[in-house]
């Protein structure tokens, strides 16, 4: 893999540093979440479509994770919701955080993530730690402590999941073009694109094509799959940019833009539904030591 020489150390941090943007606002978190796990209703344990709500809710939880007045976990988390893919090129990413994290330390300036961004790294540990969640609960369905962390697992799953589905998640050009020195002009173009799915509701749209979660595997490819496929619209976005202009100011949307809102809806269930379909079928053969399972009851 090799790094863009351009004057992007400084850039890029000015292209991230202190965003709060979100994706899909957090009424479309909740929407994706909501279709994406009723999806799975006839595989999933019944305790998850019973608590949907709550869990929808929870999927907005990452985003809140970058308030201002929690410094240190903002600083940790922020780099977790995008990829600027722009200053990548020639290579596969490595599958694991740390190793991707010392490849961009080796670079010449080196580079850190808030430069960069860690949103594919995040899609997989979380699927990961679902994965986990599923097997301590498959030992006793029961137990709500253990239908707890699943639901939470679950809703982090979908808030990463959705993040990457949203182009402007993928890119430099995250809130208009970005300019040479790599800084963004700031346009609002991003919050437009987040606001769609609350505006124009895509979950209420007729479809002859159904959507089939199928699962990931091996899944760090499938991400990045997914997340070049998400990259790839980023152009169709700037395309749209006077349509979304005209729409926040209360005029109709184009074909065009209904057109992308409901691909990227689709594609947010779709790949959340995959995961977390993924996470429960896996958590089936996780070995998992005794010290780390619940105790069961005492059979009579």
């Amino acid at each position: 893999m090799k790094i863009l020489r351009l004057a992007l150390v400084l850039g890029a941090v000015a292209l991230v540093s202190g965003s709060q943007l979100q994706a899909w606002s957090a009424e479309g978190h909740r929407l994706t979440t909501v279709e994406a796990v009723t999806l799975l209703s006839e595989e999933l344990p019944g305790f998850l479509q019973e608590n949907l709500d709550r869990l929808a809710w929870d999927s907005i939880d990452p985003d809140l994770m970058r308030n201002s007045g929690l410094p240190q976990l903002r600083d940790r988390e922020a780099p977790n919701h995008y990829l600027n893919s722009e200053l990548l090129e020639d290579g596969q990413l490595p599958e694991t955080r740390s190793e991707f994290l010392r490849f961009l330390g080796s670079q010449e300036p080196s580079l850190d993530a808030s430069q960069v961004g860690t949103l594919p790294y995040s899609v997989v540990e979380a699927t990961q730690r679902l994965t986990l969640s599923f097997a301590q609960l498959r030992r006793q369905l029961a137990d709500e402590h253990l239908q707890a962390k699943v639901m939470i697992s679950a809703a982090y799953v979908a808030h990463y999941a959705a993040d990457l589905c949203q182009p402007l998640h993928t890119t430099i050009h995250h809130n208009g073009r970005a300019l040479q020195d790599y800084s963004s002009p700031l346009t609002g173009i991003h919050q437009q694109v987040d606001d769609l799915f609350g505006r124009l509701q895509p979950q209420n749209e007729n479809s002859d094509e159904s959507l089939v979660p199928r699962v990931l595997k091996p899944i760090f490819p499938a991400v990045v799959e997914e997340l070049e496929r998400s990259h790839a619209e980023v152009d169709k976005v700037y395309q749209l940019e006077g349509n979304l202009v005209a729409l926040e100011a209360g005029g109709e949307p184009s074909s065009g833009l209904r057109s992308l809102t409901r691909d990227r809806y689709r594609a947010s269930v779709l790949f959340t539904s995959s995961l977390i379909l993924t996470a429960w079928r896996e958590s089936a053969d996780l070995k998992i030591p005794d010290w780390g399972l619940p105790e069961l009851p005492p059979t009579d």
